[in-house]
């Protein structure tokens, strides 16, 4: 889907889409089968919503419909894939108004993952559209619907405090498996804290914010996984206590969607997918292999491969297994060496149309890494060096451009 808003001519649109647009199903089928090539079996897919183009006043059939197409495609090429599917702020009508309770998006998109998501969760589901799932006796994902908490969603919630009880359903799975030794997923559509490439521009009502962050906080050291989606781009949070210490850490997955934002600071992106590297033991992950495909090649032929963009250990020089303490240490080494910094920016848009930021846009982008709690994140904004008046960083993008491409290529050993 390609908007007016966007102002392309049609004529000028490749059968795989354009930057401008949202994906077409040319586009879909080319990535989910693309992905089964560069990885047929894997444990597990992690599939975090948002099946609806950018635009207004679709109804619910056209919903149900999308939803299904990409369920069909899923099902056509991982047929024996166990799959955690999660809505996204635009598979409802209106946009972004999930409600707190029964409804016919949540009744008849259960019917079409009934079988990933399993009978026993059918009144969580029904009731807000978030589940749970065991993969083994020590594991489970909680999958929730953090649209729920989306300051654009201005729906009336029965339970102002709690929409669909979702933080208590977090709170007892998160005590529950403390108890039990047990380790602990958490996946979602929106996360809490901000958009990177927009300053000042946060995503959570600031009491759900502190509401997760505290249950985050309080249950960090049995949670292993926090994964999420959302911004269409590739890059990673820090939830940080009250003392300042680093206590978990966020990875948000780059989009299929190349769709262009006009937020300030936003864009498009390449479309992308990536693939978690874990001990089976204990969950840690060694490492992540992030795929993509330049869209522009592709529309000119379509037999453009999908290739290794990047992997997170060998590419920002990190030792296996990725930990809290490297990644923010990552983020502290990002302020000082700006070609770590562009080298992020790059993978950031999965490459497309990388630009020196500002201050304030290089400021908008570490704060939101560093900081997911609103308070300490509007600190950071304002300091000194944040000002659009500085001229601070800058840095030879045509030698960064060679060692990134160098970097890219490489043969990468798993």
């Amino acid at each position: 889907m390609c908007h007016i808003t966007n102002k392309i001519a049609t004529v000028h649109i490749g059968v795989y889409g354009d930057y401008m647009c949202d994906t077409p199903k040319k586009l879909l089928d080319n990535s989910i089968s693309s992905a089964a090539k560069i990885i047929s079996s894997p444990d597990i897919i992690l599939w975090t919503g948002d099946n609806i183009p950018h635009i207004e006043n679709y109804d619910f059939d056209y919903i149900i419909d999308n939803i299904n197409t990409t369920t069909n495609y899923i099902k056509k090429y991982f047929p024996k894939t166990r799959v955690l599917p999660l809505f996204g702020n635009h598979d409802y009508s209106p946009a972004n108004m999930f409600p707190d309770r029964n409804n016919t998006i949540y009744f008849k998109t259960y019917n079409l993952w009934k079988d990933w998501i399993g009978e026993e969760n059918e009144e969580t589901f029904l009731r807000g559209g978030y589940y749970k799932y065991e993969s083994d006796s020590n594991t489970t994902w909680l999958c929730l619907n953090t649209n729920l908490y989306y300051l654009y969603n201005t729906a009336t919630m029965d339970n102002k405090t709690d929409p669909a009880s979702q933080f208590q359903f977090i709170k007892n799975e998160l005590i529950k498996a403390k108890k039990l030794n047990k380790f602990i997923h958490i996946i979602g559509h929106i996360p809490p804290g901000s958009f990177e490439r927009t300053p000042n521009f946060t995503w959570f009502h600031p009491q759900y914010n502190e509401e997760f962050l505290n249950i985050v906080i309080e249950f960090s050291d049995i949670i292993k996984w926090m994964v999420f989606g959302h911004h269409h781009t590739d890059t990673f949070r820090m939830v940080l206590n009250d003392k300042n210490e680093a206590v978990q850490m966020m990875f948000m997955a780059p989009s299929v969607t190349p769709w262009f934002s006009n937020l300030p600071g936003a864009g498009s992106n390449n479309p992308a997918f990536r693939v978690f590297d874990y001990n089976k033991n204990n969950w840690n992950i060694n490492d992540i292999l992030t795929y993509s495909v330049n869209l522009t090649q592709l529309n000119k032929n379509s037999e453009t491969p999908w290739i290794l963009e990047y992997t997170f250990v060998h590419d920002y020089g990190m030792l296996s297994p990725i930990s809290i303490n490297q990644v923010n240490n990552l983020i502290n080494s990002m302020k000082k060496n700006s070609a770590l910094f562009y080298k992020y920016l790059q993978y950031n848009t999965v490459g497309w149309n990388v630009t020196e930021p500002t201050p304030m846009f290089r400021c908008g982008q570490l704060c939101a890494m560093e900081y997911a709690d609103y308070p300490r994140y509007f600190k950071c904004l304002n300091a000194d060096e944040c000002k659009e008046h500085n001229s601070i960083y800058k840095i030879s993008l045509n030698s960064l451009l060679i060692l990134s491409l160098v970097s890219i290529f490489k043969p990468f050993l798993i």
